[in-house]
């Protein structure tokens, strides 16, 4: 039965965590923040008090635990409570929503864990994830990198394609795309969907890193051959991504250029923009230490221990019996 094994996982993931001194938090599950992504849809939460009809709120249920950790990261060194030198590495395990998101590997709510460290680079960041996937599923994932796997599946540098190149590979592939990238000149959801249909598939224990361009709004990016590198990572287990990692980006005003240019992508793609100040800007602007964060999808992880085909096997209640 699932419910005995997701308790026997959760209970893996604090052992692994506590033993490395590790601190286990809870932040909000509803925000005044939202992450700004072209991908993610928030679910929104207008909360109206009857005393108070012309004054309405909205906050958002969290897509990620992200910005809160991030802010107690931030706030270490800058509240007693905080300034304590062993107090450098946390974790959360729990729920987030997306809106938009069912199928196969989709549930609108879905189970969370999120680490940080501070002082962790983008390698160490990779280390950790790698040593986690050791102790819970006895696996030993290789890295490598986006331009590697990316060019083997297709043969094209995903770095220094085109538009016109992307288009043809995916017609000789027979790769259906939607009608709307035919009218745009964007690389990013070309190289998105070669590489969820032609690559990922073939992804059984690989950590791919180094992605193309400014995909990750949170992730530093550092300039290669004469083009953007993000320093991200991914963790893929039997074609599924189950994780997912930054070397965290750490100036707030490039962060708060990046929230602007996402929310023009977002306007032309027909969705509405989303807050582009936040708590998270605030916080940074004090200064968030070096470090580096990871998510990961524990009914993911849980499909994969148990071989389930779908996450409604391993959640106790899929959204349409919620």
């Amino acid at each position: 039965m699932f419910l005995r094994q997701r308790s026997q996982l959760l209970r893996q993931l604090r052992n692994f965590f506590n033993n490395k001194d590790f601190i286990e938090v809870q932040t909000p599950v509803l925000s005044a923040d939202t992450v700004v992504d072209r991908y993610i849809e928030p679910l929104p939460a207008v909360l109206q008090p009857p005393t108070k009809p012309a004054a309405p709120q909205t906050l958002y249920f969290r897509t990620s635990p992200e910005f809160a950790m991030k802010r107690i990261l931030a706030a270490r060194g800058q509240a007693d409570v905080l300034n304590d030198d062993e107090f450098n590495a946390i974790y959360e395990i729990g729920p987030v929503f997306r809106l938009g998101d069912r199928g196969q590997f989709h549930n609108p709510e879905f189970t969370m864990l999120e680490w940080y460290r501070i002082g962790d680079d983008y390698q160490t960041g990779m280390n950790l994830l790698e040593e986690l996937i050791r102790f819970i599923t006895k696996r030993i994932p290789i890295k490598r990198s986006f331009q590697e796997v990316f060019e083997s599946a297709t043969g094209l540098n995903p770095h220094l394609t085109t538009v016109s190149q992307c288009k043809k590979t995916a017609e000789q592939r027979g790769v259906v795309y939607p009608e709307s990238f035919t009218e745009t000149e964007d690389i990013e959801p070309w190289l998105d969907i070669l590489f969820s249909e032609l690559v990922q598939p073939k992804l059984k224990n690989v950590i791919v890193f180094d992605y193309p361009g400014e995909q990750p709004q949170l992730a530093q990016t550092r300039s290669e051959n004469g083009y953007t590198v993000s320093e991200r990572f991914e963790l893929f287990l039997d074609g599924i991504e189950i994780a997912n990692g930054y070397n965290e980006l750490l100036d707030a005003e490039e962060l708060q250029r990046r929230f602007a240019d996402t929310n023009r992508q977002r306007l032309a793609d027909g969705k509405g923009g989303l807050p582009v100040e936040s708590k998270l800007l605030e916080a940074m602007r004090l200064g968030l230490p070096p470090c580096s964060g990871t998510a990961l999808g524990v009914d993911r992880l849980l499909m994969v221990l148990t071989g389930a085909g779908a996450i409604d096997d391993v959640i106790t209640f899929p959204i349409e019996t919620a």
